[in-house]
Parts: C-alpha cells; structure tokens; sequence
C-alpha cells in the first residue's frame, strides 16, 4: 500500500470506492489489485495443481428422446 495503511482489505476497498481525488482513487485501486493478486497467488500455492471435478460427464442418449406433435 502506498500512502495509507488499513486494518482489512474492506476498510482498503471502501476507502478506494469512496476517494474522490482521481490520482488518489489510482493509487487505492492499485493496492486493491495486489491485494487481489496476492489472495490468488496464496489460493493457487494452497490449492495446488488445477483440480477438476472428478464427476461422470452427463451422458444423454439420443435416442430415448422422442419429440411429441
């Protein structure tokens, strides 16, 4: 964070919506997105890998399928 410094990422977020001088609004915006950034980062290294769900593919036959009049 540049300028300020704030307890929670709300208190940052409220602060950067709520700013009214553009340059200032640029700065908190800024710090937003690496807060962000740095939640992702952390989420991947915790998470790992790419994890997909392992549920069947939904399979439909076609067949049983009748279109009625």
């Amino acid at each position: 964070m540049h300028l300020h410094r704030f307890d929670s990422f709300a208190e940052l977020y409220r602060a950067a919506f709520a700013e009214t001088d553009p340059e200032q609004k640029q700065l908190l915006l800024a710090d937003v997105q690496i807060a962000l950034d740095n939640w992702a980062e952390a989420d991947r290294r915790h998470t790992g890998p790419l994890q997909r769900s392992r549920k069947p593919a939904l399979s439909v036959d076609v067949t049983s399928i009748h279109r009625v009049a």
